[in-house]
């Protein structure tokens, strides 16, 4: 933090890194929480809505990730600066876990009451999709895909993280990764390669 920067400037603050902003968040700062919130919100329910087919599991599961976000707050691993990927992941296990393990979270998140079940519109695929710069086939793919290989392969090829980097992330090691990403692969071999980077592309 600059010297003379004064910390309860809603501009400053919001100029904080994830990094700075976790620690505050470590400490209780709950400024802090909404700054990543609204930081992060979008891309987080875009990933979720890939793997999901309801716009409101897809909201659920984003409010989801950052109660984790609150309640985990001292073992976020920040990558490259940032709190997203980790988001990610936690989205993408709670998406790909089912609704029985999201069902244990609705008591605790405040969500817009909805007057029946949405579903996924497909104009909120599609922008997620654009926004993603993901096909089809992926979007397609990682409805099927295991809670542990969707994470790589959003992590790795969705997001451009590195093998490495994704192995911090999910606390696993890089090897781990490298062989999700390439059992995916194998089984996602009716998707264009480009959308699938092989193992040793991903970690460069």
């Amino acid at each position: 933090m600059a010297r003379g920067e004064n910390v309860s400037d809603p501009l400053a603050r919001s100029a904080s890194s994830d990094g700075e902003l976790l620690f505050r968040l470590s400490r209780g700062d709950e400024p802090a929480y909404r700054l990543l919130h609204d930081r992060h919100q979008a891309a987080v329910f875009h990933v979720a809505l890939l793997l999901l087919r309801s716009t409101r599991d897809a909201e659920e599961v984003a409010a989801t990730a950052f109660f984790e976000l609150w309640r985990k707050r001292d073992k976020v691993r920040v990558v490259d600066g940032s709190v997203l990927p980790w988001l990610i992941a936690a989205a993408s296990r709670t998406a790909k876990n089912g609704v029985r393990s999201r069902r244990r979270y609705r008591g605790l998140l405040k969500r817009i009451p909805h007057a029946g079940e949405v579903t996924d519109h497909p104009d909120e695929a599609a922008s997620a999709m654009d926004a993603l710069n993901v096909s089809h086939h992926v979007r397609s793919a990682l409805l099927q895909l295991s809670a542990r290989d969707a994470s790589v392969v959003v992590l790795c090829v969705v997001q451009g993280l590195s093998t490495a980097d994704a192995a911090v992330v999910l606390g696993a090691s890089e090897g781990t990764v490298k062989a999700r990403l390439s059992r995916a692969r194998a089984r996602l071999h009716a998707t264009p390669d480009r959308h699938l980077p092989r193992a040793e592309e991903a970690s460069a």
